[in-house]
């Protein structure tokens, strides 16, 4: 197919998404296509990160979209001011509007690729571009009819599905990011993907295991519970990388406990030399482990349906194991015990660039 032009939404919140952007762009550039533009949502105190425009092909416009506020006390998400503080932002949702128009009349794409941003969905469902979508995010596989849902969580599971479908208004196809594979839902225009893991990661050679742990933070707040554990357990080295506008780039809190600020390569490369990790249970965090093999300690954020069944996930594939306070014990005793099936993650994550392409170009040719 000749070379398609590709505009993307992306969900700038957290790194998930934007991590995500980047290895599809990546991809599309090696098969000919051009990325002509990001419309990346911000909100409220979170910057993106510097790595995003660094890597990225093409110029990134910054929009305001839904700001989610952890509460510092109860560390989850705090539902009520969350939607209180996004009820006045109205105004600044029809800007990003204009932005996601303006930028249609001005680089014609052939194709809108969204991820997970509900700016996307809001914009399609209100304007009908004629411009096809495609909608990309993990989140696309709670609609999967075979997914295993934990027990219970009934008001949970129709807010994530009301969600999701609302992030895949008008797309011509979802693409649901899995860690294993599924079939095909063709009345939900649902297909299931490998996740997308960026190019940096695939450069890397893992050398001898060094001893310590890698941690990374949703929200800057969780690190109480990192420090409480290192606290008990002082001789434990650890690395955490997290989102704190007020931390500088590096800060040493003791000789074994160091905080760092988010940073794509480096991230990567003390990945895949740990000894072992922990994640708030972010899909994209927990494939990158998976893929370097490294034993996973999940702690979804309290109230944050989607991280625990991300988590609940990856402990029926042997890859982690879960806790609610940063209990590292959990994981100190999961390491000798890890047998995860790396290599056939690793098969799976390999088709990942062939059926990413295919889908697009199949899109944007109507099929």
């Amino acid at each position: 197919m000749a070379g398609l032009t590709c505009l993307f939404i992306v969900q700038g919140e957290g790194r998930g998404h934007l991590t995500q952007a980047l290895a599809l762009d990546s991809m599309l550039r090696r098969a000919g296509h051009r990325v002509c533009g990001a419309v990346v949502s911000q909100g409220g105190e979170y910057e993106i990160p510097a790595y995003f425009a660094e890597y990225f092909s093409a110029p990134v416009v910054r929009v305001e979209s839904v700001h989610f506020i952890v509460d510092s006390k109860s560390q989850s998400i705090h539902w009520p001011r969350t939607i209180t503080a996004n009820s006045g932002r109205l105004n600044l949702f029809a800007e990003a509007f204009s932005v996601i128009s303006a930028s249609l009349d001005r680089e014609k794409p052939d194709i809108i690729i969204n991820f997970y941003e509900p700016l996307g969905g809001l914009f399609a469902a209100w304007h009908n571009p004629r411009t096809p979508m495609i909608a990309v995010a993990h989140q696309f596989m709670f609609l999967h009819p075979a997914y295993q849902f934990p027990d219970g969580f009934g008001i949970q599971k129709q807010s994530m599905r009301f969600f999701t479908n609302l992030t895949g208004l008008g797309a011509a196809r979802r693409l649901a990011l899995s860690l294993y594979d599924a079939a095909p839902v063709p009345s939900k225009r649902l297909v299931v993907m490998p996740p997308l893991l960026r190019d940096e990661l695939f450069s890397i050679e893992p050398q001898a295991q060094a001893p310590f742990f890698l941690v990374y933070l949703f929200h800057h707040t969780l690190a109480k519970g990192i420090i409480r554990w290192h606290k008990r357990n002082p001789s434990v080295r650890i690395h955490c990388y997290w989102n704190n506008p007020e931390a500088e780039e590096t800060y040493a809190y003791d000789d074994t406990l160091t905080f760092h600020a988010l940073h794509g390569q480096r991230f990567l490369e003390m990945m895949a030399n740990c000894q072992g990790m922990v994640t708030t249970s972010g899909f994209e965090t927990m494939a990158e482990a998976m893929y370097f093999g490294k034993p996973l300690l999940c702690n979804p954020i309290r109230k944050h349906f989607e991280q625990y069944c991300n988590a609940r996930d990856g402990g029926r594939l042997g890859a982690s194991v879960q806790s609610d306070d940063f209990d590292l014990d959990k994981l100190v005793q999961f390491v000798p015990k890890y047998q995860f099936d790396n290599p056939a993650f690793r098969m799976w994550i390999a088709r990942a660039e062939t059926m990413f392409v295919q889908q697009v170009e199949a899109v944007a040719a109507g099929l």
